[in-house]
């Protein structure tokens, strides 16, 4: 559902930016949109918010546009979105010639020629037949799917590099929000041979208008500029077939949604464009159908009186209300007792997912661990990035031993009496840090201290940090864990590690559900380092993580002479595949495929 906010627009500014709107769907502008009219900064707000398609404007725009063009905040609007354009157009043709070579024919059902790329993803069908098939290409070529947002009909895939997103596709098998809005098998009946911008498939006109209407309904509650613009171009530019529309409508249970949207839209065209959107008849029969009820006819009346805004924001208890009675009356659920399991999960899902923001999966607990200069708060970043884009409730901890509460005070009284080293002056800082620990940890009973204060500090520390926020479903990603304390601990004196102190923080700390060790030889670390530390002491560092990680069962990723992107990728996609690998669970039943 789209996010309501109040909203204050100018007639004028919103006639202005409907004009342009239709500047985008053709090459031959009618002559109001060759003259200039309102403010540019608020016509350009209203495109923005509106998901107009503003990378289009420049080279279809005329000369009399340019007050909007030359305006600070249009050319940083334009900025984004022509950025936006040109990385997902490049990204989606891998998609593209991967469907086509293997004969799977596809469309986007949000657009009737446009790369619709101011979609939070790219809504592309594909036959029911192909849905599996294309599942597990869309995987070939580097996608994953998001299983915490999967819908029935419908799967989400993302594709991530260097720990950005690059592309998010929408992968549907019908035309679907809670019940199926037109059939799954004429919609292909009429599909044009030829890609619009050269990626996109259309739905045939009348399918992409009940598309535009199904989704602004029932699913958005609300009526955006691009809908409208959408509309008025399917309707203005060739002859449509009423009937058809009229009866997919009637077949798949939602003309109340179908004859109210009718309305809605002809009344917000009339009153931006001063001109009517239907014919007259489809007008007529539209009201006579809304005056059949009481409910009808006030849902209606709202319509017609609300205050004009883009977008134009429907009556959302009435919408929901239809939307539910819809499932109700689908026969694709079965009977009445499988109609209302259905909906029962329906309003499961909306209350738990899209409200109370709950997780269907289980928490996780990623660990990345290695040595000074191996790059692990860069990886460990990204994989957060990567995360939050895939919808998850991520959060980032970093610690090292030395930076806990206890072990300042412990370190103020072993230091209070310490001589000073005679190099202070013209040691660089690292290398005086460590050989000041070196020093002070020479004595045994001062080690047995420091790891004493250390790993109680650290088991009471992550205790209280991991256990709650995995209850809550969340992924956490710890930068630096068991092996980084149990090197830290150690890595000060000579002497043989000694195993009891990893079992203790083994035994007493929360289990990682992956625990990663970026492999790093020692120049590499050091020449990755902005401030190096000693040779010696990553030189300890890589000894003391090479007899870890068997008994940690840490995955080694090498990331020795391999370049950033390289490695961050074998990372998140590593961490990915253990996330989603799990089935998605709610209470006793696993979310439909």
């Amino acid at each position: 559902m789209l996010k309501r906010k109040t909203l204050r627009q100018s007639i004028q500014d919103l006639r202005m930016a409907g004009r342009l709107g239709m500047v985008l769907f053709s090459d031959n502008p009618c002559a109001d949109a060759r003259t200039w009219e309102g403010d540019p900064s608020a016509v350009t707000d209203i495109l923005t918010l509106n998901a107009m398609p503003l990378a289009y404007l420049p080279k279809r725009a005329e000369p009399a546009l340019q007050p909007l063009l030359q305006s600070a905040d249009f050319i940083a609007a334009l900025a984004r979105h022509q950025e936006q354009y040109g990385r997902w157009k490049e990204a989606f043709k891998s998609v593209m010639e991967i469907l086509l070579t293997n004969n799977i024919p596809y469309v986007f059902i949000k657009s009737p020629s446009l790369l619709p790329y101011t979609s939070g993803n790219l809504d592309v069908m594909v036959p029911e037949r192909d849905f599996d098939k294309a599942h597990v290409l869309l995987e070939q070529i580097g996608f994953v799917e998001l299983k915490n947002i999967r819908e029935p009909h419908k799967y989400l895939y993302k594709r991530f590099d260097s720990g950005k997103e690059i592309l998010a596709v929408h992968l549907h098998s019908r035309v679907y929000w809670g019940s199926t809005f037109i059939d799954p098998d004429s919609a292909w009946s009429s599909v044009d041979k030829m890609p619009f911008d050269e990626v996109v498939f259309p739905l045939r006109a009348e399918d992409c208008l009940l598309t535009t209407f199904a989704h602004s309904f029932y699913e958005n509650s609300a009526i955006r500029l691009l809908d409208l613009c959408i509309v008025k171009h399917l309707a203005g530019s060739r002859r449509l077939d009423w009937q058809y529309l009229r009866n997919t409508a009637k077949a798949y249970n939602w003309e109340e949604g179908f004859q109210l949207s009718v309305l809605a839209y002809s009344r917000i065209c009339q009153e931006i464009f001063g001109s009517p959107l239907f014919p007259q008849e489809t007008l007529d029969a539209a009201a006579r159908f809304t005056g059949r009820s009481l409910f009808l006819r006030k849902t209606r009346e709202h319509i017609a009186s609300a205050s004009l805004s883009l977008p134009f924001y429907l009556p959302i208890l009435a919408t929901k209300l239809i939307a539910y009675r819809k499932v109700l009356r689908s026969r694709e659920f079965g009977g009445m007792g499988g109609r209302i399991r259905n909906l029962a999960k329906t309003l499961f899902e909306v209350a738990f997912i899209h409200i109370m923001k709950f997780n269907p999966q289980k928490g996780m607990l990623v660990s990345i661990s290695g040595t000074d200069g191996s790059g692990k708060t860069a990886h460990a970043l990204a994989l957060v990035e990567v995360l939050q884009h895939c919808g998850l409730s991520t959060r980032y901890l970093w610690t090292r031993v030395g930076s806990q509460t206890g072990v300042w005070w412990l370190v103020r009284r072993l230091t209070k009496r310490s001589p000073t080293h005679g190099r202070t002056e013209s040691c660089p800082p690292n290398e005086l840090r460590y050989e000041t620990y070196s020093r002070l940890l020479n004595a045994s009973w001062r080690r047995v201290l420091w790891k004493t204060i250390n790993t109680l500090d650290f088991c009471i520390f992550y205790n209280l940090s991991l256990r709650m926020k995995l209850l809550r479903r969340q992924v956490v990603v710890c930068d630096r864990y068991v092996a980084d304390i149990f090197v830290d601990l150690h890595v000060h004196h000579p002497e043989n590690p000694q195993g009891i102190w990893l079992s203790i923080l083994r035994f007493f700390l929360p289990e990682p559900t992956l625990g990663i060790v970026l492999a790093t030889p020692v120049d590499v670390a050091l020449q990755r380092s902005a401030e190096p530390e000693p040779a010696a002491y990553i030189q300890r560092q890589v000894e003391l993580f090479s007899s870890t990680h068997h008994f940690l069962r840490l995955t080694v990723i090498d990331n020795g002479y391999r370049d950033f992107r390289d490695v961050c990728n074998t990372l998140t996609s590593l961490v990915l595949r253990q996330y989603y690998g799990n089935k998605c669970v709610w209470f006793g039943w696993e979310q439909d495929r």
